[in-house]
């Protein structure tokens, strides 16, 4: 230590640096590697933009003009992403001359996202998901959520969709009125794992476009993905309802599912209205304290379970035959009785015979409310897009959906215990290893140490020593 040292800072990255090692363990570095084909600045390698657009989004930052301040000013950081002392100081071009705030323009960073295509990004997310299953993570899981989420842009987002939601009301008058709210954005539809919370598969469309449009397209994705036989149950948001779409699911995929029925459906009139029926053969009835539900066996009223070619036929003809689809029907919820004609009604194909395990299946769906959408929005800031193209959301999407992925497993990997706060907490906790840490660097080299290590590196040792046993660093590092 002859005292030719560029500059020294606190390390506030405790948390990451363990976390680093876990995506080169995996080869996640590797699937960051794709070819940009908008992007023409190679300055800059492209995994490594991305990997510092990843780290943007695990830190919690909302803004672009924060990065300065919340990413670039961590030189330490900085450091294990790559970025050596010269690129930190002087950045990689002259953009932005006289403000020197990093490695590049806080702009670079997000100008970048507008030139990957979706298709690169989904590749991301896609490779991504067979990362994790391949290392085993995927395992235990059978149990699989398909759902989707609004991500709402203003109407200066270029590329964004529109969708109108028209409400009759009737004013002071007596006159019924329709009013309409618009939305700008764009829909998000995800799989994603029961247990280890993996997001599997994902596509970002306008917000007006159907999810059972995408249905099967995803689904199959996914098992690209994740391997043949993996997933056995598919808990389904009303949104995806389509008969044929169920019917390939079950006997295309051999994946059972269930879904909430429509109120409007002749096969949720039909179920209702056998609410007071016994039929030992086709009809069962479980209940505890808080909650009735009853399992009607081989439903025929829903014509659109088929097939293409059945879907072709002349439903009004005589020799037309419906296939039957099982039914569960919830009669009493958390101990208050449901009014004839207000049940809510689930189209599965499961057996019913034990209807309330059917419907202890389907609760788990509301587990992607709290645990993703809720969370990737609250906590992963998935709807603070960095530049107002499609593009640029897409790109901002897929690979928060992929640090969030990682994360999920990082901390399951590890044994560590986090509430659903998430990702809140768990950089919280993080600041409690990296309080004494400083970041030494040269022109091409650094070095991490406590500060008490540096002081007696400096010849300038405290007298009360804390955080290290100052015989054995001297020891190691041949300071005796």
């Amino acid at each position: 230590m002859d005292g030719d040292y560029r500059l020294v800072q606190p390390g506030g990255w405790g948390f990451l640096d363990r976390f680093l090692i876990f995506l080169k363990t995996i080869g996640y570095l590797a699937v960051l590697d794709v070819d940009g084909e908008g992007y023409q600045r190679r300055m800059i390698t492209i995994a490594k933009l991305l990997l510092t657009y990843n780290i943007k989004i695990l830190l919690g930052i909302s803004s672009m003009n924060q990065v300065p301040q919340l990413l670039f000013a961590d030189t330490g950081l900085l450091m294990m992403l790559g970025y050596t002392a010269e690129q930190i100081e002087n950045g990689h071009c002259n953009r932005g001359e006289g403000k020197k705030e990093g490695p590049m323009h806080k702009d670079t960073l997000g100008d970048a996202l507008d030139r990957f295509s979706p298709g690169e990004m989904e590749q991301i997310l896609n490779k991504g998901a067979k990362l994790l299953a391949k290392q085993g993570f995927l395992d235990e899981d059978e149990i699989y959520i398909q759902d989707a989420t609004d991500i709402k842009t203003t109407e200066l987002c270029v590329g964004c969709g529109r969708k109108t939601v028209e409400e009759e009301i009737v004013n002071k008058k007596g006159e019924k009125l329709k009013i309409g709210e618009t939305t700008y954005g764009f829909k998000l539809m995800v799989i994603r794992s029961l247990g280890s919370r993996v997001i599997v598969a994902a596509k970002l469309v306008k917000i007006q476009e159907s999810e059972k449009n995408y249905t099967i397209s995803l689904l199959r994705q996914a098992i690209k993905n994740i391997g043949e036989g993996k997933v056995k149950i598919l808990l389904i948001d009303r949104g995806y309802l389509d008969g044929e779409t169920l019917w390939k699911i079950k006997y295309g995929f051999n994946i059972d599912f269930i879904i909430p029925a429509r109120t409007d459906m002749q096969i949720t009139a039909d179920a209702r209205g056998l609410r007071n029926i016994t039929d030992e053969n086709r009809i069962y009835w479980e209940e505890n304290k808080s909650i009735k539900v009853m399992g009607i066996k081989g439903l025929t009223s829903y014509d659109q379970y088929g097939d293409e070619e059945h879907n072709k036929k002349n439903r009004n003809s005589k020799d037309f035959k419906a296939n039957p689809i099982n039914v569960i029907m919830v009669t009493k919820w958390k101990k208050e009785e449901y009014q004839p004609g207000k049940e809510k009604v689930f189209l599965t194909s499961l057996e019913v015979i034990h209807p309330l395990n059917v419907l202890n299946q389907y609760k788990l769906r509301s587990i992607i409310e709290n645990t993703t959408f809720r969370e990737l929005k609250q906590g992963w800031l998935i709807n603070k897009i960095p530049k107002k193209t499609f593009n640029a959301v897409n790109s901002h999407v897929m690979l928060t959906l992929c640090m969030y992925s990682l994360a999920n497993v990082y901390r399951t990997e590890l044994g560590q215990e986090l509430t659903d706060n998430g990702i809140r907490r768990f950089r919280l906790q993080s600041n409690k290893d990296t309080r004494s840490k400083i970041v030494v660097l040269t022109d091409e080299h650094y070095g991490i140490f406590d500060i008490e290590e540096y002081a007696l590196l400096l010849g300038k040792p405290p007298r009360l020593f804390i955080n290290i046993n100052p015989g054995k660093f001297k020891k190691e590092y041949g300071l005796e």
